[in-house]
């Protein structure tokens, strides 16, 4: 009878722990990309030609990655600020390198206008009509 009731409070503390296990990995965040290093930095014309020429290999480098892009701002998109869209490149440019700020970048990118040079450190999700960074963060120089 004791026998059952040690296997009965070992299951019961397995229980609490995967349920612990499961609460943390449900409410995780992600990583803040100011404390990750790049894995590459390119230029935002050069990241956009590697993509219109071979599409299979700048996924090879970049997709899935923290990369470093620089280039001059075509186009800020604010939608409330909620969700801010950077355009890199020039205007006229077909392709560009959109980059989708983490909600902590507003008040920084509001410092900045079109025309302006910039940095930013993003999570390289591929190619649809621009190439693709996810929770970016300027890069201070």
């Amino acid at each position: 009878m004791k026998a059952i009731r040690r296997y009965w409070w070992v299951l019961l503390l397995v229980i609490i722990g995967i349920f612990a296990y499961a609460y943390r990995e449900y409410n995780r965040k992600p990583a803040d990309l100011n404390d990750v290093q790049a894995e590459a930095s390119v230029q935002a014309s050069a990241l956009v030609a590697l993509y219109e020429k071979d599409e299979e290999k700048a996924n090879k480098l970049y997709l899935g990655k923290a990369i470093d892009v620089s280039g001059t701002i075509a186009e800020i998109n604010n939608q409330k600020d909620t969700s801010v869209n950077v355009l890199l490149g020039g205007k006229d440019d077909m392709h560009r390198v959109s980059c989708l700020l983490n909600p902590n970048q507003l008040d920084e990118i509001k410092k900045v206008k079109a025309g302006d040079p910039i940095s930013l450190r993003g999570i390289c999700t591929g190619y649809l009509m621009d190439v693709e960074l996810n929770r970016c963060v300027i890069v201070k120089q």
